[in-house]
């Protein structure tokens, strides 16, 4: 019986299992986004821009606390759990992610007038008490579905994902549909049903105490996940200091408009963020080096070319959905090259996100948090430098210019870990060929005719997709007799 469980797959049953039950997980995680996405059309009418704007601005803050109050522990469980085959270890982390997040999210509450005021946002203090809630409530459920996911409870998982998710944002929209439409009233909601969802995460996963004998594992997983903090507040950086530099630029509407662009475009790239987490427990339960480069090089090569019909459907659905998204007053048509810059910042993002896994696994966050610091400063600079000069498109572009270095560093700097081939020729010319398509689609004029070769080709995109995705699964295994 142990050596079943002991067991490793051949390279090729990992890449089908990636991209078979691992990526399940993907799909709940998934649900808030497509759920979010889906009553964005309905928030941004009942709202209006400036209650939006707030929401947007207390979100953003909420996402940094989350990243200090979790202090990167969740991918500690998983790493204990899995790399370590420690499933009580994995437990008492989360017992230790509890009270950190308490005493940092009370830190936080505490000192809101300090940081408020620094911030320039100090006749939003109820939205910014909220922000401080539903950081810390999000961090609880977070460390307690990494341990969900480690443990294999697909279940469990779906249903604290889906109180986190489905739940947080009917009952927000819900409230401001039928109660008060203010940005404090909506976060009420999301606050409600994410503490709901942290309670049923820790009933579900329970933690385990803590012994003096057992010092080593809380060691061992601080060691670990400290430099994710400095790492995960500068992806947060790379990914919306774009909208601090717009708003002090342009103004708090501008930044609802390119809010509303840049959650369409950057729908692959979470996608993409989500699927690396639930990935995690797999890469850090190989133990080959050999196994591991086989694998990491397969995985990612698979994402490309579902990146490619994806990317493509994006791109040519994109106008119909800007209209169905954003009002007439966020004057849609004019946000559709932006749109496309963000949506082929999925490409670089797939590769950086590939090295990412190899440092990760082998705990090199030293590295990982040392690059995306640069990568950070640099779309900060790009920021500032462009977007007085092309507005909204600037920002797209210095998002893009900053995700692909942050490739191309991880990509250097993780030789010792990943040692993977790159892509090959013909997916690399087909990965620039898609970039050039996205982009050059935006110039287009909407007549009906297009419009109709647009829905044509996204549904088309639909079918190539999933056949690509069928051939993934029954990737041919090797025979275990070595036949």
């Amino acid at each position: 019986m142990t050596v079943k469980v002991r067991a490793q797959p051949a390279p090729d049953d990992h890449v089908a299992q990636l991209f078979g039950r691992d990526s399940l997980y993907m799909l709940m995680w998934a649900v808030q986004i497509v759920s979010a996405a889906v009553l964005t059309p309905v928030t941004t009418r009942v709202l209006g821009l400036s209650s939006f704007g707030t929401v947007t601005s207390a979100n953003a803050v909420m996402q940094v606390l989350f990243v200090f109050a979790g202090l990167g522990l969740q991918t500690a469980v998983q790493r204990e759990y899995s790399a370590r085959a420690n499933p009580r270890g994995a437990r008492q982390l989360v017992l230790a992610a509890v009270v950190v997040i308490v005493a940092i999210s009370a830190l936080a509450w505490g000192t809101i007038g300090l940081w408020a005021d620094a911030l320039q946002m100090t006749d939003d203090g109820p939205a910014l008490r909220l922000a401080v809630l539903w950081a810390g409530s999000s961090a609880l459920t977070t460390v307690s579905l990494a341990l969900l996911r480690s443990q294999d409870k697909l279940a469990f998982f779906s249903v604290v994902g889906l109180v986190q998710s489905v739940v947080a944002e009917a009952l927000a929209l819900g409230l401001v549909k039928f109660y008060r439409p203010t940005a404090e009233v909506f976060l009420t909601g999301q606050v409600a049903a994410e503490f709901l969802a942290a309670l049923l995460g820790l009933a579900l996963a329970p933690p385990a105490l803590f012994r003096l004998s057992d010092r080593a594992v809380l060691i061992r997983a601080f060691a670990f996940a400290l430099p994710l903090v400095p790492s995960a507040l500068s992806s947060f950086v790379l990914s919306t200091s774009d909208r601090l530099v717009i708003g002090a630029a342009l103004g708090s509407e501008e930044v609802a408009r390119y809010q509303v662009a840049y959650n369409i475009g950057s729908m692959p790239m979470l996608l993409l963020w989500i699927l690396h987490s639930a990935w995690m427990p797999r890469f850090f339960a190989i133990t080959g080096d050999a196994e591991r480069r086989t694998v990491l090089a397969e995985s990612r090569d698979a994402l490309y070319r579902l990146l490619i019909p994806i990317l493509i459907g994006f791109a040519c659905g994109a106008p119909l959905v800007l209209r169905v998204w954003a009002p007439s007053s966020y004057r849609p048509d004019s946000l559709l090259l932006l749109l496309c810059i963000v949506l082929i910042t999925a490409i670089p993002s797939a590769g950086q996100l590939a090295a990412t896994r190899a440092l990760t696994a082998d705990g090199r966050t030293v590295v990982i948090a040392f690059v995306t610091i640069l990568a950070a400063a640099l779309n900060v600079a790009l920021n500032l430098l462009l977007v007085p000069w092309l507005a909204l498109t600037g920002s797209a572009l210095a998002t893009l210019a900053a995700y692909a270095f942050l490739h191309v560093a991880l990509s250097v700097a993780g030789r010792g870990s990943q040692k993977a081939p790159p892509p090959g020729r013909l997916l690399q010319l087909q990965l620039a060929g898609v970039a050039v398509f996205a982009v050059l689609s935006a110039g287009i004029a909407e007549t009906p005719v297009v419009l109709t070769v647009r829905v044509a080709a996204a549904v088309g995109c639909v079918v190539w997709f999933l056949y690509e995705l069928t051939r993934i699964g029954k990737m041919p295994r090797p025979d275990p007799a070595g036949s």
